[in-house]
């Protein structure tokens, strides 16, 4: 059974303005494992409606996957100081097919830039914890508007 974002208890986090079940991570059905300032880790089914029409896990997938793990580690890690995060950049390497399977995703901490860019990293693991895709995502950290 999937866990959103929002089933982390002890993640201060803002109440979502759609219901997730309604949202991007709703649809990529995402299982939350951990959730820290530094680390986010969930995982997957591969679906057919997650693929690309020759049968292999669509690439804009990870991208979605990495830049939805990032997002709520740094929002988690600032939102009690009165700051949120927005995603400047992402790029994506593919190691890797997938077709079928459960992927883990595990979304670490780089490094943090000036105190507002913060750079995280995302390995994508098959069933037999190979590595089929890294991807970074860049945040701004900035505070949030009135």
């Amino acid at each position: 059974m999937s866990r959103p974002w929002t089933a982390l208890l002890g993640v201060d986090l803002p109440e979502p303005a759609i219901p997730p079940d309604r949202s991007l991570e709703g649809f990529l059905d995402l299982d939350w494992i951990e959730l820290t300032d530094e680390l986010a880790r969930a995982r997957f089914g591969v679906r057919e409606n997650l693929k690309q029409p020759l049968g292999l896990l669509h690439g804009g997938i990870y991208s979605a996957v990495a830049e939805t793990m990032a997002s709520v580690a740094t929002v988690a890690a600032v939102w009690k100081d009165g700051l949120a995060g927005a995603g400047v950049s992402n790029r994506a390497s593919f190691l890797r097919p997938v077709t079928s399977g459960t992927v883990e995703a595990v979304c670490r901490l780089r490094g943090i830039t000036d105190d507002v860019y913060w750079v995280w990293n995302t390995d994508f693991l098959d069933e037999r914890g190979r590595t089929c895709a890294i991807v970074e995502v860049t945040f701004a950290v900035r505070p949030v508007s009135a």
